[in-house]
């Protein structure tokens, strides 16, 4: 299968996927709400995060593991990746093991997390069901690293879907027919073992070399432990960025207030995991590119490109997001579940960030730069931590979002010089990247004032007809804004070049 072919696919599976999830996940979380509370809700979230903590006992092995795969891929080199997995399932054995014991060591400290809301025994078991689910990952999922290097990660999102489908379904029933937050774990449980074992299985078929047997190379642990020794602080600070939010607010704030903004956050992360699906399958034909050229010329020109195309899916989704969320909620769940705009426009700024910077994080990992990304995550989560705390104190939740916000934009500067002197080694094209960034975020804001002017005289009897009308307006109103500001630029030209041979390619194909 061609690359463009396996892109397209493995978007294409990670959309509908990612659809699927959205609908029923919607439809789950409205009952969760009425038959189980916004409390439970507030609490359920606390727990991931806390899990999120204890998750931190992998220090991002997948990551360093993915780049060492690279090179064996690109070879054929079917010993070396196999003396890579077995290394692999070795550390994740152990990694595993030590996250289900911390697990059970952090029980006597949850409830220092809760706060205006009664602790009830029956949680610690809640706590121990979620910890189960996130343990799997590590004796069966950890195959999914060598599916997404080898560029085959549509096996794992088919997985996934048909997983997300089916025990969904069977979430809504337990809300409806047992009202039980315990079943409704429970189905999480059984549904995360059930398709890790599954793709577990699945790369033996497709990598049937993985059957033989070896003894773990104590050289390539090694290997493997040198490069998490500068990967474990960007792991650490990617804890401290996207966990410790509905920690900070469920201890600082109010749990019941985490439950209101996880509302809120379920949407951004679906809008964000949407993203992901349409952007993600290109990261690793970007390490393995990397790895075949050296080019720093040939190395910018795909860098502006992949960068450009983030910012467009930025923009589709991000514009629409800020205009629509508040509407969306007020279907949804009900007028009374609508926070403050400032909130809206918090998560979304820091989304935005993450969606187009992100190239620099692809590009620093796929070059193998972990040594410079471990200061630049210290740095940002200390100002990230600290900020965060100080601003709750100041002036609550949006505080602890903007401290967020703050670590973002470190991250984005420090990411981006050591990018451009490293890989590209150019200061020019630094200036030059900084003004296009300027200009990118001066189109995007643009949308968003023009999308919130003019969908604001566009009200019908039926909020779900102003919500769909409103949204189309949205997007018609960025296809236009940014296909006339960037006409005259390359990455353009390539990305309508690039469409129009994909819609001539299908149409040439149905006439044949």
């Amino acid at each position: 299968m061609s690359d463009k072919k396996t892109i397209a696919k493995t978007g294409l599976i990670g959309v509908i996927n990612q659809v699927i999830f959205a609908l029923l996940g919607f439809i789950s979380r409205k009952l969760f709400i009425i038959y189980i509370g916004t409390d439970i809700l507030g609490l359920s979230g606390t727990y991931t995060s806390v899990l999120s903590t204890l998750a931190l006992a992998d220090l991002g092995f997948d990551i360093a593991v993915t780049y060492a795969l690279y090179k064996p891929l690109n070879e054929g080199d079917e010993k070396k990746i196999n003396d890579i997995m077995t290394a692999l399932r070795t550390i994740y054995n152990v990694v595993g093991s030590a996250f289900i014991a911390m697990s059970f060591l952090a029980l006597p400290f949850l409830k220092f997390f809760i706060t205006d809301m009664e602790f009830k025994n029956i949680y610690y078991l809640y706590f121990i069901m979620q910890a189960l689910a996130s343990a799997s990952t590590y004796f069966f999922a950890y195959r999914r690293t060598l599916l997404v290097a080898d560029k085959k990660e549509y096996v794992t999102k088919t997985v996934d879907t048909v997983g997300t489908f089916i025990f969904s379904i069977l979430k809504i029933l337990v809300l409806v027919v047992f009202k039980s937050y315990l079943l409704f774990v429970s189905c999480s449980v059984v549904q995360a073992f059930v398709t890790n074992i599954y793709i577990y299985l699945k790369c033996y078929k497709v990598y049937p070399f993985l059957r033989n047997k070896r003894k773990t190379d104590k050289a390539v642990v090694k290997e493997l432990l040198d490069k998490i020794k500068d990967i474990a602080l960007g792991k650490i600070s990617g804890y401290v960025y996207g966990c410790t939010d509905m920690i900070l607010i469920s201890k600082i704030i109010s749990t019941v207030v985490a439950g209101y903004y996880y509302n809120y956050l379920n949407v951004i992360t679906i809008i964000k995991q949407l993203s992901a699906n349409l952007v993600g399958p290109l990261a690793p034909f970007i390490g393995r590119s990397l790895d075949k050229d050296k080019d720093p010329v040939n190395q910018e020109k795909s860098f502006r490109m992949y960068t450009y195309v983030r910012y467009i899916v930025a923009v589709v989704l991000l514009v629409p997001t800020v205009v629509l969320i508040d509407l969306f909620i007020e279907i949804w769940l009900g007028k009374e579940f609508v926070m403050e705009s400032i909130i809206v426009f918090l998560v979304c700024a820091d989304l935005y960030i993450s969606l187009v910077h992100s190239s620099l994080v692809d590009f620093m990992n796929g070059s193998g730069l972990f040594k410079y990304e471990k200061w630049i995550s210290l740095a940002g989560a200390v100002v990230n931590l600290a900020s965060s705390i100080y601003l709750a104190y100041t002036i609550g939740l949006p505080g602890v979002l903007t401290g967020t916000v703050i670590a973002q934009g470190l991250y984005w500067t420090c990411r981006s010089v050591v990018v451009y002197d490293k890989c590209f080694k150019s200061k020019k094209l630094f200036a030059m990247y900084w003004l296009r960034m300027l200009i990118y975020l001066a189109v995007f804001a643009l949308c968003v004032f023009a999308g919130l002017k003019i969908t604001s005289f566009i009200t019908f009897d039926w909020n779900i007809l102003t919500f769909v009308v409103r949204g189309i307006v949205c997007e018609v109103l960025c296809v236009a804004i940014v296909g006339v500001t960037f006409i005259p630029s390359n990455e353009h030209r390539v990305a309508v070049k690039w469409a129009v041979d994909k819609v001539k390619g299908k149409l040439g194909h149905g006439k044949a």
